[in-house]
């Protein structure tokens, strides 16, 4: 009962920390797209997710993807433009609805892991 309280009051730690983690990966991010991870965030949290299912937003998934793709493009030399193109808000909207898991959805994706890790420990 008093875990229920605290995790009520400040919320969940393991959360935060998660959260923090990925902010140090946007600050190590090259310039460009750091600003454009932080615009389109606070473009996603101001418009609200595609739907209103507001888990889009407490799991993070959503913005670890986006923090993943923006580390990939920078790695290959993309600039920032390039990657969300000239249309920043459709650019954000299109990820958004495209981040919205369903439960089969979520179903596929346990499985595709699974089979991944399992295929790749068999080679």
């Amino acid at each position: 009962m008093l875990d229920a309280i605290m995790k009520r009051i400040i919320g969940d730690l393991e959360e935060k920390r998660a959260y923090k983690q990925l902010m140090k990966r946007v600050d190590a991010l090259p310039k460009d797209y750091r600003y454009a991870f932080r615009k389109i965030q606070h473009y996603m949290y101001s418009v609200g997710p595609v739907g209103g299912d507001l888990t889009v937003f407490t799991d993070l998934t959503m913005f670890t993807s986006l923090v993943e793709w923006f580390e990939a493009s920078a790695a290959e030399g993309r600039q920032v433009l390039d990657v969300i193109g000239q249309d920043v808000g459709k650019f954000s909207d299109e990820f958004m609805r495209a981040s919205v898991f369903h439960p089969d959805t979520r179903r596929e994706q346990l499985n595709q892991e699974i089979m991944n890790r399992f295929n790749k420990e068999d080679h």
